[in-house]
C-alpha cells in the first residue's frame, strides 16, 4: 500500500506533494508572474526552499531553465511561450539539489490559454515576398546562422533588474499579427514595430554582448544582442549602427539609429525576442521583468 500522504496547494497552481509529517522547510514553493499564460509571453518563475539548497533546475520544451538565485532562499527564472504554442495544460519539474540531503521535487502546473491574433495587409516590394533566385543562397545562409545562434544559450547571465523598451513610445503594429504580402500569406509577426522617424536613437534594453551587427537581407541593418541563457533580442531595420560585434553593452547604451532597411514600408524599429528558441513579444518580457 502506498504511503499516506497530504496535499498542500500553493499560489499559482502549484501542488506539492508532502509525506506525512514533513516540514514546510523541506518543500519547494513555486509562483510565477507573467502579464499572461498564453501563447507569446514569458513567465518569470520564483522558487523558493531550505538555504541548503545549492542548485535549481527544469526544462521547458526540451531545454534547460536556469535559475538564479535570488536570496537565500529564493531562485528565478524566465520561460517562453511561443507564438505558436497549442494551447492547453502545461506543467514543468523542478529538482532542487542539497549536498549531502536528498533532493527536492515539485511539479509547477499552468493552463496556456487560447489567443485570437489579427491579420494586417501591406503592400511591399516584390523581390521581398518572391525573393529573385539570386538571392537564395544568401537567404538560406542568414537563415542557418540565425537558427544557429538561437540554439545557443550562453551560461552566463548579462542582465540584471528589468528590461526598458528600446526606444520611446508603443508598438503601432503588434506581435503576432498574421501578415498578408501582397496578396500572399505568410507566417506570424515574431516581434513589435515601434514608429520612429529616421535617426531616432536606440538604445539596449539590458546589459548584453553584442552578437551580431550587421546587414540581413530581410530585416535590413541589425543588432542582437544576447543576454545570456539563450535570451535574445533583435533590432531590425537601422539606418546606421554605434555597437560591434562582441562588445559589452549595458542597459541604455546606445546601439544605432531608426531606419527604413530591409523589408520595411517605412522608418520603424522592429524588436523582437528569443528566449530558449521561443517566439515571445518583447512587451511581455518588460511586464515579466518589471
Amino acid at each position: 500500500m502506498a504511503s499516506a500522504q497530504r496535499l498542500w496547494v500553493v499560489p499559482a497552481l502549484l501542488a506539492v506533494v508532502l509525506p506525512l509529517g514533513a516540514a514546510v522547510d523541506d518543500a519547494l514553493v513555486v509562483s510565477q508572474h507573467a502579464r499572461a499564460l498564453a501563447p507569446g509571453e514569458v513567465v518569470a518563475l520564483t522558487v523558493e526552499g531550505p538555504a541548503s539548497v545549492t542548485a535549481v533546475e527544469a526544462a521547458w520544451r526540451e531545454r534547460p531553465v536556469v535559475f538564479v538565485r535570488r536570496s537565500e532562499t529564493a531562485w528565478h527564472a524566465l520561460i517562453g511561450i511561443d507564438v505558436e504554442e497549442v494551447p492547453g495544460p502545461r506543467s514543468l519539474r523542478i529538482v532542487a539539489t542539497r549536498p549531502g540531503g536528498a533532493d527536492l521535487t515539485a511539479v509547477h502546473a499552468f493552463m496556456v490559454d487560447a489567443k485570437t491574433w489579427r491579420t494586417r495587409r501591406l503592400t511591399v516590394a516584390r523581390r521581398f515576398v518572391t525573393p529573385p533566385a539570386s538571392a537564395l543562397p544568401r537567404i538560406r545562409e542568414e537563415t542557418a546562422l540565425l537558427n544557429a545562434l538561437f540554439r545557443e544559450a550562453r551560461p552566463q547571465r548579462s542582465w540584471s533588474g528589468g528590461f526598458v523598451r528600446p526606444v520611446d513610445g508603443v508598438a503601432v503594429s503588434g506581435f503576432g499579427v498574421r501578415s498578408v504580402l501582397n496578396g500572399q500569406p505568410r507566417g506570424p509577426h515574431n516581434g513589435a514595430d515601434f514608429a520612429a522617424g529616421t535617426g531616432t536613437p536606440i538604445h539596449a534594453p539590458a546589459a548584453a554582448v553584442v552578437a551580431f551587427a550587421r546587414e540581413f537581407y530581410y530585416s535590413g541593418n541589425t543588432v542582437i544582442l544576447d543576454h545570456g541563457f539563450g535570451l535574445y533580442s533583435t533590432m531590425a531595420h537601422l539606418s546606421a549602427f554605434d555597437v560591434q560585434e562582441g562588445a559589452r553593452v549595458d542597459r541604455g547604451a546606445l546601439l544605432g539609429k531608426v531606419g527604413a532597411t530591409g523589408r520595411v514600408t517605412g522608418p520603424h524599429l522592429h524588436w523582437s525576442v528569443r528566449l530558449l528558441g521561443a517566439r515571445i513579444d518583447p512587451e511581455s518580457l518588460l511586464v515579466a521583468t518589471e
